[in-house]
């Protein structure tokens, strides 16, 4: 089973996804009987290609959120030298 066929969102497979919608319309009986599964096969590989990638996409661009997210973190743990030096500057003062 694939998802909704909308050519847009699977811009990749245009071609395939253009067959298989011609073999359901040459007759209606076609994907019934099995004629059209060639056409399918093809459509289930180009999307699960086309999700292979994005998965591969996104995990790095979560990686990279990760990793900003955690200096962010590490900042608000550890103050900067340059704080530390302003306010214990402040301090002496004093």
């Amino acid at each position: 089973m694939h998802p909704q066929l909308v050519i847009h969102k699977h811009e990749g497979c245009e071609g395939v996804i253009d067959a298989l919608d011609q073999c359901h319309k040459a007759n209606s009986f076609n994907k019934f009987l099995g004629f059209c599964n060639d056409a399918k096969r093809k459509v289930d590989q180009c999307l699960k290609e086309e999700f292979i990638s994005q998965r591969a996409e996104n995990k790095g661009k979560n990686k990279e959120k990760r990793d900003r997210m955690k200096k962010i973190w590490k900042d608000m743990e550890e103050p900067s030298p340059e704080f530390i030096a302003k306010y214990t500057a402040a301090d002496d003062k004093q």
